[in-house]
């Protein structure tokens, strides 16, 4: 047996576990729904980036011009017909392929959208207001289906 500097000491009874008990933060939600949000809303810009259809000096950087490209609001030369068809069919495919999130459409993938703009709008408002207080936090609606693909998204599930 090899000396060594320090000296173990053994206890003469099991030391009683200590837990830390923290109050409960009712602004935990919160917080989480507005992560969800931040995160899906950043995985859909980069599912637009990376679909290849943008030409470099059209990258998107936030959800409004997210919007415009999949309502066709936007120049692209040289295309005819609905090109906001065309990438409302791309990101529903890509979301699809990339996080098996069923039942998200050209149809409807618009919606997802404006639903990912709202949850991030209403739950910054409410962390702004309720955010240092932390003894009472709003309701914020969403649907819970809607919940679901953004958790998917945001891969907190």
């Amino acid at each position: 047996m090899s000396q060594i500097g320090y000296n173990l000491l053994r206890a003469t009874s099991a030391p009683s576990p200590q837990y830390y008990e923290s109050p409960i933060d009712p602004a935990a939600p919160l917080s989480i729904l507005y992560r969800i949000a931040l995160v899906a809303s950043e995985r859909i810009i980069l599912m637009m980036n990376n679909t290849q259809l943008l030409t470099r000096h059209h990258r998107l950087s936030n959800m409004a011009q997210v919007v415009d490209y999949l309502l066709g609001n936007h120049d692209d030369i040289g295309c005819n017909g609905d090109r906001g068809d065309f990438y409302r069919r791309k990101l529903a495919e890509q979301i699809y392929v990339n996080f098996r999130a069923h039942y998200i459409t050209h149809m409807n993938v618009l919606d997802l959208v404006y639903s990912i703009i709202k949850l991030e709008h209403d739950t910054r408002l409410a962390l702004e207001k309720y955010g240092a207080n932390r003894c009472s936090a709003p309701f914020i609606h969403i649907d819970s289906q809607v919940l679901d693909v953004l958790a998917r998204i945001a891969d907190i599930h």
